[in-house]
Parts: structure tokens; sequence; C-alpha cells
């Protein structure tokens, strides 16, 4: 073989490499541009998914307010809406904050409530705040009926630190009186506090009281969910 014909297979031999490689570099860049698409496209879905969200959080808060506003129609009373913006984290049953106060017309032993039922009472007010007092709280008492039997009774908290959803307890029922498993229990208008009518929830049971035995104690389920409250009505009077 000549050595002219050697020299030629060896430098082809010797620059084919580099042109291996100088052909990969366009397929390089194109999954490196790839690569950006793909951290863009999911930077758009992210954010899409956080759009969805949010929306669907606005027509859920609609849905509340409009809940409101159909019992604000209905209540023969002067009301005014509020957001809760606070919670005891130690006592979250008890109490909430509101974002209304002395400058709204707020002042203590007014009744909270919302399109489920009653909540509690205003107990202090500021200009621009107020804490409610919620009826899940064992010092927070009202004046009920059972609504079918027209039996009286005293509804509060159920005080049991053990218990792991608010309960509620009618005390000093007629231990005569025939409670009826899923009976409703509506407010009683006696008090001054909370007016008549007002649904509070329905019955569990009904037992005697082991301390006295002489009346029933009778454990309801509340109509308000009271670990989920965000808007409420206040009634002014």
């Amino acid at each position: 073989m000549p050595v002219s014909t050697k020299l030629r297979m060896m430098f082809v031999q010797l620059s084919t490499p580099f042109v291996k490689l100088g052909d990969h570099i366009p397929l390089v860049h194109a999954r490196r541009q790839l690569d950006q698409e793909i951290k863009s496209l999911r930077g758009e879905n992210e954010l899409l998914r956080q759009q969805v969200l949010a929306l669907s959080e606005t027509g859920r808060e609609n849905l509340r307010l409009h809940q409101l506003l159909g019992l604000k129609d209905h209540l023969p009373f002067k009301t005014i809406g509020a957001r809760v913006i606070g919670r005891d984290a130690s006592n979250w049953w008890k109490s909430i904050q509101i974002d209304r106060g002395t400058q709204d017309g707020l002042h203590e032993n007014l009744a909270v409530l919302n399109a489920d039922g009653l909540i509690g009472k205003v107990v202090s007010v500021t200009k621009g705040e107020a804490r409610v007092l919620l009826l899940s709280d064992p010092s927070c008492k009202a004046s009920v009926l059972l609504q079918d039997s027209r039996t009286p009774g005293v509804v509060g908290g159920a005080d049991d630190a053990l218990a792991l959803e608010p309960r509620l307890q009618i005390t000093f029922v007629d231990r005569a009186a025939k409670v009826r498993q899923g009976e409703a229990v509506m407010s009683s208008g006696l008090g001054g506090v909370f007016p008549k009518g007002i649904l509070i929830g329905t019955v569990i049971r009904a037992h005697f009281n082991p301390q006295t035995g002489m009346y029933q104690d009778v454990d309801i389920r509340p109509a308000v969910d009271f670990r989920r409250l965000e808007e409420v009505m206040i009634i002014l009077e």
C-alpha cells in the first residue's frame, strides 16, 4: 500500500471521533432547551393549579356567604356578618375571635350564629374585634326546648377533656319527659341573650343523672361544626 494511502487512512481514523462529537453538539443544545421548556411548563402548571385552588376556595366562600345572606333575609332581627380571625389553640372548642367590634355596634351578650345554627355569644369587645364564647364551652349556657315534646332544659358544652370532638348536653330535663332520639333542640328565648327558635342540635340519647336521680341528661349532636367556623352572623337586637 502506498505511503500516501496509509497517511490518508490514518487521518480519517484520527479525525472521525472529532466529527462524531461535533455531530452531537446540536443534540446537547436541544436537550438543554427541552429541559428548560419542561421546567417552564412545570412552573406554569403549578401556577395554574394554585389558581384553580384559589377559584375553588372563592366559590366555597361565596356559597357560605350566600347561605348567611339567606339566613339574614329570614331573621326578624338586625344582624351583621363577621369573619373568624383567630382561635385559642389551647381551647379550640371554647372561643373564637371575629373582625367586628364596638365600631360596628357590637357589645357583650349578643347572640352569634351561622346558617347551621347557634354558635355562642359575644363576651368581650374592642373597637375592631370581639371574642365569642362558643356553646361548646361548658360555661356557655342557653335555655332550650325539645321541639316535639316542648320539654325545657339548659344546654351547654359537655365537660369532657377526653372527647375527640365538641359535644353538647342538656341538663335539668324532667325525668318523666319522653325524649326521642333525633328530636330537634331549639333555643327557648328565655334568659335574654339567645332569641327563640334557633336550632342547636339533635338528640343522641337521654339518661338519668346519677348524682341527683331527679333529672335526665340529654346528649346533643351540635347543628354547628364548631371546629370549622369561618363566617358568622351576630344579632344586634
